[in-house]
């Protein structure tokens, strides 16, 4: 029977998973922050900066390699399912190359860090959690990279099921690496780090396997004679390159963010780790929903049915809505109750910090709705192919609202507040132009894929 691509039905058949899997990265997120906080001050705030430092070296890998979930829905849409392993490969090419460029560049992280300027006893911890994670990068992006063949088809139970145990396997190694249980060493940030490099390559194995099944080999070609495509490698770069670089840039522009109210004191430090670690449990399931909104817009272009994308899409935003609005309130009404699980036992100076964080969690209330905005509408046109407007608007935002009126607050020695004043306006700001930009409908004219000589006209039905 065929499927209503833009029905509640499938839509919460792809997003559920997806927002599963997105929440399980979430809970390693989280894990990292909540440990590192019972183990010390140092740790907790240098784990932030430190990784969002490694993340934002590998974000313009995972949004250029990754961007083959793209080239995967727009196939499957158009049922070329023979092009669809071989788009993954020309991803798992770039992956590699990325993969390989940061492990060399961890051994930079002791000056790198020097230059940052945060308190010596924390730039101690961030040298030792950001090699790590340098070293063990590549697993990372391969994984998101493979992720895409089951993604762009709507298959996401896999997606879910593969991130979830990634995320018990990286939990139970932070429990015993850091703290020393269960026979192994005291590692501390270290053994967050090499945490969440073995639960990649825990993910990436089982992933391979699976990829590599006869099924997938026959129907899906996942193990051509050919797995370099020079044609499709050049597509896959000629969209992909412009995703990849807004992803860089975006990181790194709330990266200098992040670092810049690290500066201002060290109670600051660790309240924004705080507050950031559970912004990612509202943050980090929506970027599901922006998946989904990509990978539907994507399969019904494929098939050519722009209507049925829309009305996808505007599902999408509704549970966007409705979920940043519940995590809204929960942060605004109950602070105290979140936050209850960082909290060091017999740490007096601890008192100073929860007050701080509590009033960041408020200006993150503020925003986050329209956050949701701007992750599914950018999602939903990037899924199209409109790549290079995105990049164009996401850079000029970033930089230009975010970056420039907090560096000079910083110059001016003005609050934190205002620099976390500009960040909701930023955020509201994105929200809004993006949705302006998908509602132009340039994106309905889009296509990443090459023609096929012919297309079968028959009724769209998504690969289940």
């Amino acid at each position: 029977m065929p499927v209503n691509p833009a029905g509640w039905g499938n839509i919460l058949r792809i997003a559920v998973p997806l927002v599963l899997a997105s929440s399980g990265h979430a809970i390693r997120l989280l894990a990292d922050r909540i440990m590192l906080a019972r183990y010390s001050r140092e740790t907790i705030s240098a784990s932030m900066p430190a990784g969002l430092t490694c993340f934002v070296m590998m974000s313009f890998f995972i949004g250029t390699a990754g961007y083959v979930n793209a080239f995967v829905a727009q196939y499957t849409g158009a049922r070329q399912h023979s092009r669809v392993g071989q788009a993954v490969w020309q991803g798992l090419y770039l992956a590699m190359i990325g993969g390989l460029l940061i492990s060399m560049a961890g051994q930079f992280g002791e000056p790198l860090f020097r230059l940052i300027g945060h308190a010596p006893a924390v730039q101690v911890e961030q040298v030792k959690y950001f090699r790590i994670l340098c070293r063990l990068s590549m697993p990372a992006i391969m994984l998101s990279v493979i992720l895409c063949f089951w993604s762009g088809q709507g298959r996401s139970r896999t997606v879910m099921c593969v991130e979830l145990f990634c995320a018990l396997v990286n939990i139970a190694l932070n429990y015993a690496l850091i703290y020393g249980k269960w026979g192994c060493s005291e590692l501390g940030i270290r053994g967050a780090g090499i945490a969440t490099g073995v639960s990649s390559i825990a993910g990436l194995a089982i992933a391979f396997v699976l990829f590599f099944r006869p099924a997938q080999r026959k129907l899906f070609n996942t193990w051509p004679r050919k797995t370099f495509d020079l044609g499709l490698m050049r597509r896959l770069l000629r969209f992909g390159a412009p995703n990849g670089l807004q992803f860089f840039l975006d990181m790194a522009a709330f990266n200098f963010f992040i670092l810049l109210l690290g500066r201002a004191s060290a109670e600051a430090l660790e309240a924004t780790n705080m507050a950031f670690g559970l912004n990612a449990m509202a943050f980090i399931p929506v970027v599901g929903l922006g998946m989904t909104a990509s990978i539907l817009a994507g399969q019904c272009i494929g098939a050519r049915n722009i209507p049925q994308a829309k009305r996808a899409v505007a599902n999408i935003m509704k549970l966007g809505f409705l979920y940043t609005g519940t995590m809204a309130l929960i942060y605004f009404l109950l602070p105290d109750l979140v936050l209850a699980p960082y909290t060091r036992a017999n740490d007096p100076g601890q008192a100073a910090v929860m007050p701080i964080a509590k009033h960041c969690l408020r200006y993150i209330a503020a925003f986050l709705v329209f956050d949701a905005m701007y992750l599914v509408y950018a999602h939903a046109i990037r899924g199209a192919g409109d790549t290079r407007f995105a990049m164009l608007l996401g850079i000029g935002l970033s930089w230009g609202t975010l970056v420039l009126p907090c560096f000079v607050f910083h110059l001016m020695h003005l609050s934190v507040w205002h620099m976390w004043k500009v960040l909701v306006g930023h955020v509201i700001l994105a929200g809004v132009l993006f949705m302006w930009r998908y509602r132009t409908g340039k994106w309905e004219h889009m296509r990443v894929i090459e023609t096929p000589p012919a297309i079968e006209e028959e009724e769209f039905h998504i690969h289940a």
